[in-house]
């Protein structure tokens, strides 16, 4: 059996072994008030948490280590290399200014889902999350009914659905009046980093470069091209939310849990197939290794 097929067969077998737990999981949630409860809660986490992890994504903190890097290596240039130092000081400064953009709108979008995310029951979390797991008893039968309660469940759904277009629409508008700017600015970066990269490449009788300019042009680069991506990505996860909201208006609450269950469990299995995979290649290694002392 190939490593791969062994690797499978765990797998399956672990994905087996955790039926039980999962036919606990949903016998749980079969009355019609507990399905629709958690399939609202499922789409509002679904909408809401991808826009906080965007924020998070952004690693802010490399650039402002990355600031001071160049202010360093810019401060150090010699007397000569004034097109360099003046090159890589506007390629920092538009650098900045599309860091300062991007923070902006990531700040707004983060602040405006986490507090959705915090807000009261039948707005959005009550402390209870289908995703990560919560208090179960009481507490879930009197969020049931804060949370359900004043509709049926398809009316409610497309209430939830409009409160959450309302919210995410003016933020929407400050990212497309921030796009010009940012994209422009990451563009302005990495062309002057590129510049420098190539100046006394394309032009005759210029000092060389020092190889430190060159390095910190490299990372302006690489760092406009990660803030383009996520402020891109950003806009397109709000995008992609609002449009799966739209297109799943009229699912029923069972069809919501039930995949929502199922995702949890294919990711369960992908991971302990990584696991075992990892554990198995680490396994083969050793015996590769004693294998070779021996016939040493």
């Amino acid at each position: 059996m190939s490593l791969l097929c062994a690797v499978r067969a765990t797998a399956v077998a672990l994905a087996m072994s955790l039926q039980p737990v999962v036919a606990d999981i949903i016998s749980d949630i079969t009355t019609s008030e507990s399905d629709e409860y958690s399939a609202l809660q499922v789409k509002a986490e679904l909408f809401w948490k991808p826009i906080v992890s965007a924020a998070e994504d952004i690693q802010m903190e490399r650039h402002f280590a990355l600031y001071a890097h160049a202010e360093d290596v810019i401060s150090s240039l010699p007397a000569e290399n004034d097109y360099v130092h003046q090159t890589l000081r506007d390629a920092l400064n538009h650098l900045k200014m599309a860091d300062d953009a991007s923070l902006n709108q990531a700040l707004a979008s983060s602040r405006l889902a986490q507090d959705q995310l915090d807000a009261p029951a039948g707005q959005g979390s009550s402390g209870f999350s289908f995703l990560t797991g919560g208090a179960i008893g009481s507490v879930w039968k009197a969020a049931l009914k804060r949370f359900v309660g004043g509709g049926s469940y398809p009316e409610k759904l497309m209430e939830h659905v409009g409160q959450r277009q309302d919210s995410i629409l003016p933020v929407l508008r400050g990212a497309a009046g921030a796009t010009g700017d940012v994209l422009s600015n990451c563009r302005l970066a990495s062309k002057k980093s590129f510049d420098v990269r190539k100046y006394d490449i394309y032009n005759n009788g210029v000092p060389k470069t020092p190889q430190m300019a060159k390095d910190l042009a490299d990372k302006i680069i690489e760092a406009a091209g990660h803030t383009r991506h996520q402020f891109t990505k950003s806009i397109s996860d709000m995008v992609k939310g609002i449009t799966r909201d739209e297109q799943e208006k009229h699912e029923d609450a069972a069809a919501t849990v039930t995949k929502e269950s199922l995702r949890g469990l294919h990711q369960s299995v992908a991971a302990a197939e990584a696991k075992i995979s990892l554990s198995m290649k680490s396994q083969a290694s050793i015996l590769l290794s004693s294998s070779q002392l021996i016939d040493l």
